[in-house]
């Protein structure tokens, strides 16, 4: 349709418009399914640092965010964890992304942490972002609540169901001096599987 309105009417708008609603709606019906939709996890093991680095690998492709900066505080030799890969590169994209956005395109830094208790390994994403207002704070896990013009208010639940599909748990706060942080855990693979 924009290649035949490009013939017939040249300085019409509205293809143009047509197209980005399109895409705008298959943006929110795939929000509404993936929260929707039971979560079931190829637990495998996995290295949480590789899949981390997937996501900076992809990000760092893009100009777009090429003002912020990535600080990795690994701990290094971590015990792997049971994993779904490409759940946990959706979810830790998507938190990312909402640093990337709480930052406004703005220079910055997102810092990510990696450690290891008995049983368990962690992740903890920080941004220097403006932080969440204490009233939003408590709201953030609700259905469709969003503080954004475009968004669905799905998005932290689809990362908090990923992270429940893995028996894992993730809290979000305000980090100190300013910003927000992502801490999450999961549990380390047994150490009998996959050898």
């Amino acid at each position: 349709m924009e290649k035949k309105m490009a013939k017939l009417d040249p300085s019409s708008s509205i293809p143009g418009i047509i197209v980005e609603e399109s895409a705008r709606l298959d943006r929110i019906i795939t929000d509404f399914l993936d929260f929707a939709k039971p979560k079931i996890a190829d637990l495998r093991p996995c290295c949480l640092e590789d899949i981390i680095e997937k996501n900076i690998a992809f990000l760092s492709s893009s100009d777009a965010h090429k003002d912020i900066k990535i600080i990795r505080q690994y701990q290094g030799d971590l015990p792997n964890i049971l994993g779904d890969p490409a759940m946990l590169y959706q979810a830790f994209l998507n938190i990312f992304l909402n640093a990337f956005q709480a930052m406004d395109q703005a220079r910055g830094s997102i810092t990510i942490a990696t450690w290891h208790e008995p049983g368990f390994v962690h992740a903890g994403f920080s941004d220097t972002g403006p932080g969440i207002d204490e009233d939003m704070l408590k709201k953030i896990w609700t259905p469709f609540f969003t503080t954004k013009e475009m968004g669905t208010g799905l998005g932290l639940g689809i990362i908090k169901n990923i992270i429940q599909a893995h028996h894992g748990e993730i809290s979000i706060t305000n980090a100190e001096p300013c910003g927000t942080r992502v801490d999450i855990r999961l549990p380390e693979a047994p150490q009998n599987i996959g050898e």
